[in-house]
């Protein structure tokens, strides 16, 4: 199959085992299958970004195409275990919902196939897709017929601010995985993105947000940015002599982060 030029090169022999696994196994059981997340955004890290996609299925999965999908995860998984996919198996219908309106569906994620729990559809989910989405199978994302939100976007992403993110700041079992390189990038630059968000009124990347916090955030964060953005870049020496100490800094940062974006106008 002729793949999208947008898609990296890394993920391109994944996806085409998994379109022709596909084929073979669920004939005319696949309508459409779109790229979401950082491949979407054009920042694919080899290092720590999923392959994160949304499917739509001409019908509501059987018990058998359910196992025939879980078989095709566990093929890709075994053949291709660098990286992983993560997304939903919905219907046409279902697209631009959020997720307590939709049906219980496949969701695959962390290597396993799950069935009538609910996913992470959301409406930043639904705006990369219909604005930056790419095609593996189906028509053309923007035209797509749905539209998202901007207003409850917002809404919902000061919801997922104040429940989530705070979490990582005041729960010791998160806490606690802040302590890792892992946790540093995630928190940080994950934070960065939504109070990007609340700034300018778009949706980016988490690089692309803790660079954008470097030019507009007090001077006495810019460490810790910079360490998270490293860690993503694959740089392995860090600015702090001490973990525990990075891992406070960080947790103050949410904090602080997490009060800029509830005001009105984040530093405006």
């Amino acid at each position: 199959m002729s793949m999208n030029p947008r898609v990296p090169e890394p993920v391109g022999p994944i996806l085409e085992d998994y379109i022709s696994f596909v084929n073979k196994r669920l004939p005319g059981q696949i309508n459409a299958f779109y790229l979401v997340g950082s491949i979407a955004l054009d920042e694919f890290n080899e290092q720590f970004s999923d392959i994160d996609f949304v499917a739509v299925l001409n019908q509501t999965a059987t018990s058998k195409e359910f196992e025939e999908l879980r078989n095709i995860h566990r093929a890709i998984a075994r053949n291709h275990p660098k990286w992983e996919m993560s997304g939903s198996y919905i219907l046409p219908c279902d697209l631009g919902k959020l997720d307590d309106e939709i049906e219980p569906h496949p969701h695959y994620h962390d290597g396993v196939l799950h069935s009538n729990t609910s996913s992470d559809l959301n409406l930043v989910t639904w705006w990369e897709l219909k604005n930056r989405g790419i095609a593996i199978v189906g028509e053309t994302p923007h035209d797509l017929p749905f539209t998202v939100n901007w207003d409850l976007l917002l809404a919902k992403m000061r919801e997922n601010l104040n429940s989530y993110w705070a979490g990582w700041a005041n729960q010791p079992n998160r806490i606690l995985r802040i302590y890792s390189d892992w946790g540093i990038q995630w928190t940080v630059t994950g934070v960065l993105r939504q109070f990007y968000t609340f700034s300018e009124n778009s949706i980016t990347t988490k690089v692309r947000a803790a660079q954008y916090a470097l030019g507009c955030l007090p001077i006495r964060w810019h460490k810790l940015i910079q360490e998270a953005i490293n860690i993503r870049e694959g740089k392995k020496e860090s600015a702090y002599r001490f973990r525990v100490l990075r891992m406070l800094e960080a947790i103050n940062f949410l904090k602080y982060i997490i009060q800029v974006c509830n005001s009105s106008h984040p530093l405006r």
